[in-house]
């Protein structure tokens, strides 16, 4: 089952990429997850706190960030991103894992590092600027075909000039990084239960303080702390779209009561759920975005029915 801490595409074999263009008034963090697409983002004009495989780094406006298949990351704003609801602030690209490896075979054995050869990243930036605007401006029958164009010009200058042949330390890391993965998975397959860490240790045959601590080290995150975080996220969507109670939201959320819920998401979001329904139904969510494929929100809504690349 398909799941939003595993973030899915619906892509095609004729079309394997998904444009995402974000923009209007953002101040949410969106949680560790993993994918199996690359996903390459350019942040147009905003400030974010990013974590990948347990290492944060403050990145800049005018920045282009590239995950790399697999990789647990994590962002958050530094402040309230946009300005007004129309106001582009950033955009992503997801490229399928299938296609990747149709075009290069050994893809699972190399990675990408954006570091030096600023020429080269800025001709990266120029082309999200042509699918930008391509995107924004033409939506006919054949517009793909010039997407398509450009997604390959973008991984020319990614394989050429940014790849790497992953070493040892990488290839190891990410056979630890697939146990915490599943480790997600449970999480969320279990979260409106008395989850416990002790428990999910059991369950994969760890002890406590080994999960414990690779846990923190792959998703900069304690186990406690991303329970909650996966329960907001799904108390989020909950208050966001449904009409229950606080108590139905609360336990429908795995939270052992309304007060626990409230205060931890007072914790994350700076308001309380009560605030944040309030907001949400005089229309002045902080949700806002569009996409070139069946954009899903950060909060993915009919996640099962997405193809996952």
């Amino acid at each position: 089952m398909e799941q939003f801490y595993h973030e899915s595409f619906r892509t095609t074999k004729k079309f394997p990429m998904q444009l995402r263009l974000h923009q209007g008034v953002i101040n949410y963090a969106v949680l560790e997850h993993w994918h199996r697409s690359m996903e390459i983002d350019y942040l147009i004009d905003c400030e974010v706190q990013l974590m990948v495989s347990g290492k944060k780094t403050l990145v800049q406006s005018e920045e282009i960030i590239l995950i790399n298949s697999g990789d647990i990351h994590a962002l958050w704003p530094e402040r309230k991103i946009g300005r007004t609801q129309d106001e582009l602030f950033g955009a992503s690209i997801f490229i399928s894992y299938e296609f990747l490896k149709e075009i290069c075979p050994q893809f699972d054995e190399v990675c990408f590092v954006l570091k030096g050869n600023e020429e080269k990243k800025e001709e990266l930036k120029h082309v999200f600027d042509e699918m930008i605007g391509i995107y924004r401006k033409e939506q006919e029958e054949f517009t793909y075909l010039k997407m398509m164009g450009l997604l390959y010009r973008m991984l020319y200058l990614l394989f050429t000039y940014f790849k790497q042949v992953k070493n040892q330390a990488i290839i190891k890391s990410q056979k630890y990084m697939e146990r915490i993965q599943k480790v997600m998975n449970y999480v969320e397959e279990h979260y409106q239960e008395p989850v416990t860490l002790c428990q999910v240790a059991a369950h994969f045959n760890l002890s406590m303080e080994y999960l414990a601590r690779d846990f923190k080290k792959h998703t900069g995150s304690t186990f406690r702390e991303y329970l909650d975080k996966v329960r907001l996220n799904h108390a989020f969507e909950l208050l966001y779209g449904t009409d229950y109670s606080m108590l139905e939201v609360a336990m429908m959320s795995g939270f052992a009561d309304v007060r626990s819920f409230i205060k931890s998401f007072k914790k994350e979001h700076g308001m309380t759920p009560y605030q944040f329904k309030k907001s949400n139904k005089t229309g002045t969510s902080d949700r806002n975005g569009e996409s070139f494929a069946d954009y899903p929100h950060i909060i993915l809504q009919d996640a099962q029915k997405k193809k996952d690349i």
